[in-house]
């Protein structure tokens, strides 16, 4: 895993970016409308205190804007801590001490996610745990790279080496 370090040059190593839904609360009995009914997962408020006091929190949510104060309520309910909602569309970084409330992939030093693959730089590695993530059977062998005659009309394997061509 990739060291990144404090660094005064860099508004993304100040920052930790942590998913809500299914990272921070649990959802036993399923979706519910949005509505925030579920406990805090265990170790989830002690890791958020300690995340707190040596870097940003900022907390993604894919919920639509009206859902933010309410996940804003649960955090500061739950943890203790104070909470903000993201309320200026252009930022692209947080530095403060409040949990920050978003649905912006804000920079940051590392993310904490219950539906994240972790890219090593191995697309073939990445591209066959995002099929088995989304329920589909494994691609049968490894892209092949197109000859240079290959027409528009190609497999999805042969067109990601297409894409790709340094990867094959």
């Amino acid at each position: 895993m990739t060291v990144v370090p404090l660094d005064p040059a860099s508004p993304a190593s100040h920052a930790v970016g942590i998913d809500f839904d299914q990272t921070l609360v649990a959802h036993d009995d399923g979706w519910q409308d949005g509505r925030i009914y579920g406990k805090p997962i265990p170790g989830a408020m002690e890791s958020l205190h300690a995340l707190n006091k040596v870097r940003s929190v900022f907390i993604m949510t894919a919920r639509p804007r009206c859902y933010h104060p309410a996940v804003a309520g649960w955090l500061r309910e739950h943890s203790g801590l104070e909470t903000l909602v993201d309320e200026d569309p252009e930022r692209a970084y947080w530095q403060g001490d409040s949990l920050l409330v978003t649905n912006k992939k804000l920079g940051a030093a590392v993310y904490i996610d219950d539906r994240a693959i972790r890219f090593t730089g191995d697309w073939i590695s990445a591209l066959a745990q995002a099929r088995h993530a989304i329920g589909l059977p494994p691609a049968a062998g490894r892209p092949v790279c197109p000859s240079p005659a290959a027409g528009p009309a190609l497999a999805p394997q042969t067109d990601f080496a297409r894409r790709f061509p340094d990867r094959c």
